[in-house]
C-alpha cells in the first residue's frame, strides 16, 4: 500500500466513523423527551427551606460576615502633605433569615 493509498484509506475510515457517530447522536437526541423548566420549579429548587438544617443536626454553626471599607483623610502640615488612609474590616453580623 502506497503512502497516498494509506492516507485515503484512513481519511475514508475516519469519515465513516464520524458519520456513524453523528447519526447515532441524532437518533439519541430525537428519542429524548423534551421538557422545559418552569419558573415555579426554579423557585422551589432555591427556596430557603431546602438549605435548613434538620432538627437533629449537631454542631450547627452559621456565621455571617460583612466587609466594610472606608477612607480617612489625614491632614498634613507645613512639613508633610496630607494623605488618604484606607481601611478594610470584616465584621461579624447577625445572619438574615
Amino acid at each position: 500500500m502506497t503512502r497516498l493509498e494509506y492516507k485515503r484509506y484512513f481519511k475514508s475510515k475516519e469519515m465513516k466513523q464520524t458519520q456513524i457517530i453523528l447519526i447515532a447522536i441524532t437518533f439519541i437526541s430525537l428519542e429524548a423527551p423534551i421538557r422545559s423548566l418552569t419558573w415555579q420549579e426554579v423557585f422551589e429548587a432555591i427556596s430557603p427551606d431546602k438549605y435548613d438544617f434538620p432538627d437533629n443536626a449537631k454542631n450547627k454553626n452559621v456565621t455571617c460576615w460583612k466587609k466594610v471599607y472606608w477612607e480617612e483623610y489625614v491632614e498634613g502640615d507645613s512639613y508633610q502633605s496630607g494623605y488618604v488612609q484606607q481601611h478594610r474590616k470584616e465584621i461579624k453580623i447577625k445572619c438574615p433569615l
